[in-house]
């Protein structure tokens, strides 16, 4: 039943796909360019902020790699066919036969965000970070390499890895403070 459904809403997302060339390239540019935005916005944001920032920036990343990590353990006992290795929909993105569920890119993405958003509450820059997790997510389904429980279990994983990371913060934070203070000797 819910595999119909995860059927059902990926091929109405990936309906357009190989149809319009301008909307398969923004689909193609977010869905592979998403964790390469967040970079360059991590980055960007890094010089142009206070040393609380950096620390949130840090914890943000932090969430990511949590999440990341909590991928891998579902991966390693669970696997879902991606909908090119079921000869389901259009594909435009050439992918590796591997488990689709979670999404990776999607993961990074939402956690980094989430965690900017609602746990440190930098609500501009939480709210950038979300679009692009919303697009990339958008663009990894319409390019027919993922379906969108994959993404709904990304965000799931997301919010547990940036509740995880919020809990555990005093800890992190000892470590960023470390990280900071090398930054600002290293830049002296």
């Amino acid at each position: 039943m819910l595999e119909d459904v995860n059927i059902r809403l990926f091929l109405w997302i990936n309906a357009g796909a190989g149809k319009n060339l301008s909307l398969d390239y923004i689909a193609i540019f977010f869905a592979e360019g998403g964790p390469y935005i967040l970079s360059a916005l991590f980055v960007f944001l890094w010089f142009f902020t206070s040393e609380r920032r950096k620390n949130e920036l840090l914890i943000a990343a932090e969430a990511s790699v949590l999440g990341l990590l909590l991928n891998l353990g579902i991966t390693l006992v669970y696997f879902h066919p991606r909908p090119f290795m079921r000869g389901i929909g259009t594909t435009l993105i050439p992918h590796a036969p591997e488990t689709s569920f979670p999404s990776d890119h999607a993961t990074l993405l939402f956690s980094a965000s989430l965690y900017l958003l609602i746990f440190s509450r930098w609500v501009s820059a939480g709210v950038v970070f979300l679009i692009v997790a919303i697009l990339t997510s958008l663009g990894r389904v319409y390019c027919g390499i993922h379906f969108p429980f994959d993404m709904a279990g990304s965000l799931f994983l997301s919010t547990l890895s940036c509740i995880m990371v919020y809990k555990g913060r005093s800890l992190v934070e000892y470590i960023n403070r470390w990280i900071i203070s090398s930054y600002k000797k290293l830049t002296a």
